[in-house]
């Protein structure tokens, strides 16, 4: 019988979170992916508040979100996918808008305009998309991404971070 371990708090989430970083293997719980993404999330703010590097610090961000995120698909028993498409169409996004920022030719501006609009409405719909997919229930069994870091057999240990 699997039995759901207790929730991570703020501090064991984005500890357990930092930890890995870099791993884009694995499965991670919504606990930890919502605590470690509100912490993203105000940082990131916060850093686009600075002129001029803001948005590429806040665009940092997303970049050391991403294994996360792919953790936490993984733990619904989805592929890294859509983390990659939303990265990839946030990049374009800026770089659009950058260079509307800067150009002088109304032909160009007009094309540039469009592609970012159209790039921003693809990265609003992915982004809602992901949002469901890590708001769901951990997969209880192990699946190809490995075992439930939240359902456990027998007994549930007594600290669920490690």
């Amino acid at each position: 019988m699997a039995n759901a371990l207790p929730q991570l708090d703020f501090m064991q989430a984005v500890k357990l979170a930092w930890s890995r970083v870099k791993e884009m293997t694995g499965r991670s719980r919504r606990s930890e992916f919502w605590w470690a993404m509100l912490a993203l999330g105000v940082g990131g703010f916060i850093l686009g508040l600075i002129p001029f590097i803001g948005p590429i610090l806040q665009f940092a961000t997303w970049i050391i979100a991403a294994p996360l995120m792919i953790r936490r698909l993984h733990d619904t028993g989805k592929g890294p996918g859509l983390v990659y498409a939303y990265l990839i169409i946030a990049a374009a996004v800026m770089i659009f808008a950058l260079v509307v920022k800067n150009t002088h030719s109304l032909g160009l501006l007009a094309t540039f305009a469009t592609l970012s609009t159209i790039a921003a409405i693809a990265e609003l719909v992915i982004g809602i998309i992901l949002i469901v997919f890590c708001v769901q229930d951990s997969d209880p069994k192990t699946n190809q991404f490995g075992p439930s870091p939240k359902y456990v057999d027998g007994p549930a240990p007594e600290n669920p971070a490690q």
